[in-house]
């Protein structure tokens, strides 16, 4: 087996490396010098490290936190009711952009049935003199029967080929 590495013999110090891959690198200490002098620093840089005290926190630390939280907190109320104000003017500015634009519209629509009727009222006459109704009546009536004629009549090419 080659060496182990500083990560293996780390974890094999601090007791994090168990099972059947501690029992191997335990082995392997123990017949490897090299891997067992890095074994014993690391174990006596684990115990030394264990050792160490923390650090006090300074005495104003809970004050302190407690201020920055006050301040965070204060301007996220601040932003908040800042949004909330600014709800009601976005919603009035689109009802006021709605309102002119269907205004446009039905004034749009009302020019256009006034046109339509104007029209009607100048052209309803006229076509009141010239039966325009009946005449259309007749054409398609027309169109209709020569149609029908159309496909129940054969051609005259059609009998002149039959003929012969």
């Amino acid at each position: 087996m080659s060496h182990l590495t500083d990560t293996q013999l780390q974890s094999l110090a601090d007791g994090t490396l168990r099972g059947p891959e501690g029992l191997a690198a335990r082995e392997h200490c123990e017949a490897c010098a090299g891997c067992d002098a890095s074994l014993t620093l690391y174990s006596a840089l684990v115990g030394r490290l264990s050792a160490l005290k923390d650090p006090d926190p300074p005495a104003d630390f809970t004050a302190t936190v407690l201020a920055a939280v006050e301040v965070r907190e204060a301007h996220l109320v601040t932003r908040r009711h800042t949004l909330l104000a600014a709800i009601p003017a976005l919603a009035l500015a689109l009802f006021a952009i709605v309102g002119w634009a269907l205004n446009t519209q039905v004034n749009r629509l009302i020019e256009g049935v006034s046109v339509a009727r104007t029209v009607w009222v100048a052209v309803g006459p006229v076509f009141t003199a010239i039966r325009l109704p009946l005449g259309i009546g007749a054409f398609l009536f027309l169109a209709v029967v020569l149609t029908a004629l159309s496909r129940t009549l054969k051609p005259a090419y059609a009998r002149v080929t039959a003929g012969s």
